[in-house]
């Protein structure tokens, strides 16, 4: 094959972003004493149907990683355009250094099984219990079982309603924005 067009070398976090746009989410984690913080996640995926299996993959210096590890589980929270500011907050600040829940300006509601909470604005949540931790790289990737998963139904029926109100968040090249259905 005979290529043409010029190329360009990449390596490192710029191979992420020959995936990227993806759904931006807000996971919620817990401390030992319960105390709740949020993270914002791009990198994250469906691994399996029978058992309902997700993953997500978290830097090993984020403060998350640490709260994961010790209490293994996590809620996926799915959050429209609505919650941008907030998810750009939880993306740019660390739970080591601040209460991201409140000046975030988020409510919680507790979780079904879990003792994370979930947010009260989410269109949709994963409660998820951490079955293995995949070391990779400069991450470690959180594979979970979805013991209980609710979405809005206003907002879902099989897929995401388009023209629901709400839509979902995108991260792409470091800045979060919003998909449009159509465009």
């Amino acid at each position: 094959m005979n290529y043409t067009n010029p190329t360009t070398i990449i390596s490192g976090g710029a191979c992420s972003r020959l995936l990227n746009p993806r759904p931006a989410v807000l996971v919620t984690c817990i401390d030992q004493s319960g105390k709740p913080n949020a993270i914002s996640v791009a990198w994250h995926t469906s691994l399996s149907h029978e058992p309902p299996l997700v993953g997500i993959s978290i830097g090993l210096t984020r403060y998350s990683h640490e709260l994961i590890t010790s209490t293994g589980e996590y809620v996926i929270n799915v959050v429209g355009q609505d919650m941008q500011p907030a998810v750009e907050f939880c993306g740019e600040h660390s739970g080591r250094d601040c209460d991201k829940i409140p000046q975030a300006g988020l409510q919680l509601r507790p979780a079904r099984f879990l003792k994370t909470p979930i947010l009260e604005a989410a269109l949709g949540h994963l409660e998820c219990q951490v079955e293995q931790e995949v070391p990779a790289g400069d991450h470690t990737f959180f594979v979970a079982k979805v013991l209980h998963a609710e979405v809005r139904s206003d907002c879902f029926d099989k897929a995401w309603v388009p023209g629901s109100g709400d839509v979902l968040l995108f991260l792409r090249h470091n800045h979060y924005g919003r998909f449009v259905y159509g465009e």
